[in-house]
């Protein structure tokens, strides 16, 4: 009779084990569950997202010095670097492919004298001689290695860039050497690529930070006029050179998806 009372009694002790057991299983599985459908609510086709965040541009500009007409030889120029507010939109075509639009506010970017042959119009080599607003949206096609719906979402993609100069001004030390003076750089058409990182915060917000490299190149003129009101007006000196930029610009940003 001992023997069978705790045996009952083991039996009924094991009732609850098994239940908590059953229910640690039951929360496992839905847990694991939970995560996988908040998983698939990341990215996916169809999504779209915004961002918006600091794009750091750096030109590593190459070009021979300024030739033409009254030109002194050794005259060349140092492309400065901005920054500015990134802009762009993603739109997720499937789980591997997006198509993606950058874009920013313009930045200004300054142009500095370079050469010790300035000195000869009385502009110290180093002084800042023009300022130009530079409009560059871009198309990317992304691939994502990782999937859309990745929390961890990197991706590569290869583009075209198309570069506009606007409000192209020479500045104060210019105009008093070679008299008013305009200036103009002429658009660009060109490949780009960039390599970036995703991170989805959850399925709204993301963190973005990307790298990327285009083929800008451009034409810049200089003209110079007398400072005679006549007209026409008298071109007193004309310059130009070639510019390829390499510009490599990284951006930080935040996004959004819906």
């Amino acid at each position: 009779m001992i023997r069978q009372h705790s045996e009952r009694a083991g039996a009924r002790g094991s009732l609850p084990g098994r239940r908590t057991a059953a229910a640690s299983l039951l929360a496992a599985a839905a847990a694991f569950g939970g995560a996988c459908a908040h998983a698939d609510t990341l990215g996916g086709a169809g999504t779209n997202t915004i961002y918006a965040g600091v794009a750091a541009l750096q030109n590593h500009a190459s070009l021979g010095d300024l030739h033409g007409l009254n030109t002194p030889p050794g005259l060349n120029l140092d492309i400065g670097n901005a920054t500015t507010l990134g802009l762009g939109l993603v739109h997720n075509f499937s789980d591997r492919w997006s198509v993606e639009l950058a874009l920013g506010a313009p930045p200004t970017v300054h142009t500095d004298a370079k050469g010790a042959n300035w000195a000869l119009l009385g502009i110290p080599p180093g002084t800042r001689i023009a300022d130009a607003d530079v409009l560059s949206p871009t198309v990317f096609l992304n691939w994502h290695p990782m999937s859309t719906r990745s929390r961890w979402d990197p991706f590569v993609g290869l583009g075209l860039n198309y570069t506009r100069f606007a409000n192209t001004k020479a500045l104060t030390p210019l105009t008093n050497a070679l008299g008013p003076t305009e200036l103009s750089l002429s658009d660009s058409w060109g490949p780009a690529a960039h390599v970036g990182l995703s991170y989805h915060i959850d399925q709204h917000w993301s963190l973005v930070g990307t790298v990327a490299i285009a083929d800008v190149k451009s034409t810049l003129t200089v003209t110079s006029y007398s400072p005679a009101a006549v007209s026409p007006r008298i071109v007193t000196s004309q310059s130009s050179t070639d510019i390829n930029f390499h510009p490599v610009i990284y951006t930080l940003a935040v996004g959004y998806s819906f």
